[in-house]
């Protein structure tokens, strides 16, 4: 079975199976242990995903919000981002093409069932890959690598157990509807003073807001993307404590500086040397001639 066509079914799994397990999540030398309950309900998916390690005990998310609970009790709600906690959305292997190697990897074994392995390969070091353990049986991931160029995984996310719910139903009276990806989003030119040029290679501009804040101010948000992967960058006016130079939690790297009297910001799950080229490329826009 070619790779497209795995990673064709592992989407439709992911949002249409219903099932529960205990995943292992590697990053930054840190194992944490979570368990997993993923469900469609009313033609939407469901998630609750409690942490069995860490400071959050549990998460909750639905179509439009995602509820957390942390270890003093105190609830947080904050509006759905992006895609599910497995988030295989909007993921096409023909438009990935310039920049990232699509390949079937082999065989392997997970939680004690047998699966294809694809991975999704960078070309170059402006972006991260992934490597998918894909079970034959049900095509739902169940091991899950973020991975450089050099395919040395940054993050890994592992089912230790997984077990479909006996409901189970993808050919249902109400299927799931698909998650909106900013992955498959149009291009999009940017409305604002600002401009972007030039852009780190393959990524383009797909959406962009304005951000109130308490105190009138507001923060200019553009969302980047090469269908994979993905960066943002903010433009807010400028404060004491904005950030100057590179920073990073884990895989997230952040990059600032301060530009005509304004804070620019770009932050996103790519290497540091994306991050940089993206402020880099920030001016505003020529007036216009008279």
């Amino acid at each position: 079975m070619s790779p497209k066509v795995l990673l064709a079914r592992m989407t439709e799994a992911v949002r249409s199976l219903n099932y529960e397990g205990t995943l292992v999540y590697l990053h930054q030398n840190q194992l944490e242990t979570l368990s997993l309950d993923h469900r469609i309900a009313d033609g939407q998916v469901e998630e609750r995903l409690i942490a069995l390690s860490g400071p959050i005990r549990a998460v909750a998310s639905g179509k439009d919000r995602v509820n957390c609970v942390l270890t003093d009790g105190q609830p947080i709600s904050v509006e759905r981002q992006g895609g599910r906690f497995l988030d295989t959305e909007g993921i096409d292997p023909g438009v990935l093409q310039n920049h990232y190697s699509v390949e079937y990897l082999g065989r392997a074994r997970i939680a004690g069932r047998e699966t294809e392995v694809v991975g999704i390969l960078p070309r170059d070091g402006l972006r991260y890959g992934y490597r998918f353990h894909i079970d034959r049986e049900t095509a739902l991931p169940l091991k899950s690598d973020l991975i450089d160029r050099h395919q040395e995984p940054l993050e890994q996310l592992m089912f230790t157990s997984i077990k479909l719910n006996a409901s189970t139903a993808p050919d249902s009276e109400t299927p799931p509807d698909p998650v909106r990806s900013v992955r498959g989003a149009p291009a999009t030119r940017p409305s604002s003073q600002w401009r972007f040029e030039p852009m780190p290679a393959g990524f383009e501009l797909v959406m962009q807001h304005q951000i109130d804040q308490a105190d009138g101010s507001h923060v200019e948000h553009f969302l980047f993307t090469d269908r994979l992967s993905s960066y943002s960058i903010y433009i807010e006016p400028a404060s004491d404590d904005g950030l100057e130079g590179g920073a990073n939690i884990g895989s997230v790297h952040a990059a600032g500086r301060r530009f005509d009297g304004h804070q620019i910001t770009a932050v996103g799950e790519v290497p540091l040397v994306t991050v940089q080229a993206a402020i880099a490329s920030v001016h505003r826009a020529a007036p216009p001639t008279q």
